[in-house]
Order: structure tokens, then C-alpha cells, then sequence
């Protein structure tokens, strides 16, 4: 049944492991160590607090089954290029794999992994609060740069990653140590190219109150010691992607995006406050594949704004 599952998943070019439900012990355990330890920041602390709950808020409470094992899936994506027209220039603008592609990944995963598994009587339903790098990691799918990024020998770190509850039973005991990349041993490439200094050498986590995906992918003002050059993403950033050797095949990894005109991009820089966009702006953001949560008025215009500035 799982092989069967497994196959079903490489035939549609991802790559999936299986472990039993009773793993998030573990991952629990992994995040209170985290937890407790001195490098822990305030997003760590959030979902420390979901997952190491007792009363298991990250199973939704209308799931329909008992949950019996936990479904990962590695998806290989690329980066988008959003070509914003400016003051008479093309500017390409990088949306890295993650925020780009993420839903759209989820939903192609998740209707092959329901057509497989009901046809079977079993069911599947996303597991969105878990830890899935953590857990990619510990399943045998990935191992952890220096970075803090979690990378597949075969698609490097351009990928989604998603965690799936379901009733299938599973004991596969194989569960993998935490594990940095043998390259990282003597590589501290990422470090010089992190704009921001905010990969710690002597620890797995780095500082995310250093780190511009922390600060462009939430609202607000920038923080005064952060330099407008750092910025190099619509949202997120790729600097220390990019420059690993494990991606040197990935380097050119990427899909054409939406291109605005002068008109949008000016309409998209203004401060609107509540009012909605125009329906031609809006359907090309809604089209851009990113989460909603980075188009709101607050974040995606603050960022292009930033970008832009460099030109």
C-alpha cells in the first residue's frame, strides 16, 4: 500500500516518505529542546507553543479520521520572474519557489494523493501547521544547509515541501537524525552572501530578527539598520540560495511570470489605503501565484518600492 503510494508520487516528479502519526512525539521533543535552548526567537516560540500543545491543536478538529500516518512530499518548483514596467524600464523581479508556487503545488499533490488513497478507502488532509522541514528532514527527503533551509539531493533547495494527515496505517521505523549537508562542513559560502549577517556558523537556527524574509514577508516599516541594497525579492530572499554549491543546477531554475505595465506598477506603488485596486491590477496580482497574505496593500507595494529603488 505505501509502496504503491510512494510510486504514485515519484510518477508525478515529487518525492514522498511515510512515517507513523506517533512521529510528532518527536517533533514535539525537537521543538522543546529548541525551545528551551538560547537561540530560540518569537516565530520559534509560536510554533513551539501549537506543536508542543498537549491538546494536539495542529490536528483540525473536523478532520473525520483518526489520524494514523503522516504523508511528506518533497515538490521541485522554480523561482517567478514578475516583470514590472518602471519609468521606462523592464525590471524582473525574483518570487523565490516557496511563496511562489506553494498552494498551487499543494493543490496538484493533494488531489493525486486523495484520487490514490480513496479508490483504497482511506483518506488525506493537509497537516498546515506542522513542522514540515523538520520533519522532510527526519523522514530521510532532505537535509539542512547551514542556512537553516532544508535541501534534496535532487532539487536542491527549490522546492515545496507539505505534510499530509491520513488514516493509512504505517510502521516504518526508519526516522532520520537532524542532519547538515556533508558540503556545509568546510562551505561558509552563505554566510558571505547573507546581506544582513543573519546565518549563525555555530548553530542550526539563524537569527530571523536579521533576516529580510522575516521582515518583508510581514507588515511594517523596515527596520533603520536594515540598507534599502539588501533587498533583492519581491518576498523572501535568495541570496544565500543561489550561491550554494548544492544548487549550482538550479541557479537558472525559472518560469516566466505576469508582466505589468507602467500604469499597474505605478497604480500598485501608490498608497491606496482601503480602496481596491483596478480589475485588470488585481486579476494580475491574483495571477501571480503568490499567498495571499503578501499581496495585501501593506506588504507587496512597501517591497516593490524597495526593489525599485535600486534600479
Amino acid at each position: 500500500m505505501i509502496r504503491g503510494l510512494l510510486d504514485i508520487i515519484t510518477s508525478h516528479g515529487d518525492r514522498g516518505a511515510v512515517v507513523p502519526f506517533t512521529r510528532v512525539i518527536d517533533l514535539k521533543n525537537d521543538f522543546t529542546e529548541l525551545k528551551n535552548g538560547e537561540h530560540h526567537t518569537d516565530w520559534l516560540n509560536r510554533m513551539a507553543n501549537h506543536i508542543t500543545d498537549d491538546g494536539n491543536k495542529f490536528v483540525p478538529p473536523d478532520i473525520g479520521f483518526t489520524p494514523r500516518s503522516l504523508i511528506s512530499v518533497v515538490m521541485p518548483c522554480r523561482k517567478a520572474i514578475l516583470q514590472f514596467c518602471y519609468r521606462g524600464k523592464q525590471v524582473n523581479c525574483i518570487v523565490p519557489p516557496v511563496p511562489g508556487n506553494f498552494y498551487k503545488n499543494h493543490d496538484r499533490v493533494f488531489q493525486y494523493l486523495y484520487d490514490y488513497l480513496s479508490a483504497k478507502g482511506y483518506s488525506a488532509v493537509k497537516a498546515a501547521t506542522l513542522p514540515h522541514k523538520l520533519l522532510a528532514v527526519h523522514c530521510g527527503l532532505g537535509q539542512y544547509g547551514r542556512n537553516n533551509i532544508c535541501y534534496n539531493d535532487e532539487f536542491g533547495s527549490y522546492i515545496n515541501i507539505m505534510t499530509y494527515f491520513s488514516d493509512m496505517e504505517c510502521d516504518n521505523t526508519t526516522w532520520f537524525p537532524i542532519r547538515r549537508m556533508d558540503i556545509c562542513e568546510n562551505c561558509y559560502k552563505c554566510l558571505a552572501a547573507c546581506p544582513t549577517k543573519a546565518i549563525d556558523k555555530n548553530h542550526r537556527l539563524i537569527s530571523s530578527d536579521r533576516c529580510i524574509t522575516y521582515y518583508n514577508e510581514n507588515p511594517g516599516e523596515f527596520p533603520d539598520w536594515m540598507d534599502k541594497s539588501v533587498h533583492n525579492c519581491i518576498v523572501g530572499c535568495m541570496m544565500c540560495q543561489d550561491c550554494c554549491p548544492a544548487n549550482t543546477h538550479n541557479i537558472n531554475n525559472e518560469e516566466a511570470g505576469i508582466v505589468f505595465t507602467e500604469q499597474e506598477t505605478t497604480e500598485l506603488l501608490s498608497n491606496k489605503g482601503d480602496m481596491p485596486y483596478s480589475d485588470s491590477l488585481a486579476e494580475k496580482i491574483e495571477n501571480t501565484s503568490l499567498p495571499s497574505e503578501f499581496t495585501t496593500q501593506d506588504i507587496l507595494p512597501r517591497n516593490l518600492a524597495a526593489l525599485l529603488w535600486n534600479i
